[in-house]
């Protein structure tokens, strides 16, 4: 019932007297009385509204109160409406016969008013509590449902897991015979190799480092969605780590006629990172940057010191993405050019794996893109360290193309014009 409302009585006697004895009572005691004479009225009326309760009489002509009663109570639509009996019959059969069509109640004539709306005002009380634990009892039935939902989602999400995982495994095996036997190939036959040759060869590996990608990042994402991937957190200095990948590619960039440029507001920041997971994330971007930048765009890679936080910018003056991409761009197999034409290959699995990688570290990424302009990843790294008891600080080496060579191979496996 709704409490800014007045709730509505109907009362049904055939006698007019009555009627409007009935009726004032009920509205001196601040309820709505809708009055009627005869049974088919009643019946009438409920089909248009639900009243909150009905007090019915008895004898009436055409059709008594036990039928209009039966009738109602038969109706999933006005089963739940209390139905309290006026009559002067006091006959044990006949009130037990009134129980058994569904009234609630029965009061008997002449009646006494503060009866009559004690009465009234007890049964409207368990209505009202009907209504919440009929409402509570649906609620439940529907989060029940959902759960049942969620779980079949999980068993579901499970197996397809453990598809993925076996199915990457079973992947790896024989691609890594393959790789091995085309580099034992080329170590065998390099003087004999005529150009074309070297160029087929040259293709056979650059899609088998493609096939490993893809699988790594399966196995990846697999264990990440099964809590057992895990990152070797070490104290090291992240504008060298950013910096000597970023250099790395500087053949990649050539071979595509673009120009890169890396600056950083400091030239030392101690943070806790994986260095493997950290070289991950910036040759995925930078990848992603290659492929969708034209010759005599701009890569540009930039770090800032903001105190508590490390942020690493990769931008590029690309293509963009459209608007009504960007929000799933993270999403896990996205692509933003799903078309069979596209010139760029991908399993949209990279973006989802960098994503949860960062965030393995504490951190956060951002996309910002104008389409047509370009795109920029922002990276936030939580400026952490870990405690130094007799271990010094790891640092790196100094750019040495030969520590990425692996990496990159297998991250700009996508771009063919290495080839």
């Amino acid at each position: 019932m709704n409490n800014l409302r007045k709730p509505k009585i109907l009362i049904a006697d055939d006698s007019q007297l009555n009627l409007r004895i009935i009726g004032d009572v009920i509205k001196n005691s601040g309820y709505e009385p809708i009055l009627v004479s005869q049974g088919n009225e009643v019946l009438k009326y409920v089909r248009v509204e639900k009243p909150d309760l009905i007090l019915l009489d008895i004898i009436m002509p055409k059709m008594d109160g036990y039928e209009v009663c039966e009738i109602l109570k038969k109706d999933t639509r006005t089963e739940d409406i209390p139905i309290i009996f006026l009559t002067g019959q006091s006959r044990i059969e006949d009130v037990a016969k009134g129980f058994e069509v569904g009234a609630v109640d029965y009061i008997n004539k002449p009646f006494h008013e503060v009866e009559l709306i004690a009465r009234v005002k007890t049964h409207l009380q368990l209505k009202k509590l009907h209504d919440k634990l009929k409402k509570s009892n649906e609620q439940l039935q529907k989060i029940n449902m959902e759960l049942l939902k969620a779980n079949e989602i999980i068993q579901y999400n499970k197996l397809q897991t453990e598809f993925f995982a076996n199915i990457s495994h079973e992947f790896r095996t024989p691609l890594n015979l393959i790789f091995s036997t085309i580099q034992l190939f080329e170590l065998c036959m390099q003087d004999h190799l005529d150009i074309k040759e070297n160029k087929y060869i040259k293709i056979m590996k650059q899609n088998c480092y493609r096939l490993l990608r893809l699988v790594n990042n399966l196995i990846d994402i697999t264990k990440i969605d099964s809590g057992y991937f895990e990152i070797d957190l070490q104290n090291h200095n992240i504008v060298d780590i950013v910096e000597n990948i970023t250099l790395s590619i500087s053949e990649y960039i050539e071979r595509n006629d673009l120009k890169l440029i890396f600056d950083t507001d400091v030239e030392e920041k101690i943070i806790a990172c994986d260095v493997d997971k950290i070289e991950r994330i910036i040759l995925n971007l930078l990848s992603n940057a290659i492929k969708f930048t034209k010759s005599g765009g701009n890569i540009i890679v930039k770090i800032y010191d903001k105190k508590e936080k490390v942020v690493i910018s990769v931008k590029d003056t690309g293509k963009g993405i459209p608007k009504d991409k960007i929000d799933t761009i993270f999403e896990r197999f996205m692509q933003i050019d799903k078309s069979l034409s596209r010139k760029r290959e991908g399993s949209g699995i990279g973006l989802s794996l960098v994503k949860a990688l960062v965030e393995m570290h504490g951190g956060e990424i951002f996309v910002k893109s104008e389409y047509g302009k370009g795109t920029e990843f922002i990276i936030e790294l939580p400026a952490k360290v870990l405690p130094i008891e007799d271990e010094a600080i790891k640092k790196d080496d100094g750019y040495n193309e030969h520590n990425y060579i692996e990496s990159i191979n297998i991250e700009f496996s996508d771009i063919y014009s290495i080839c």
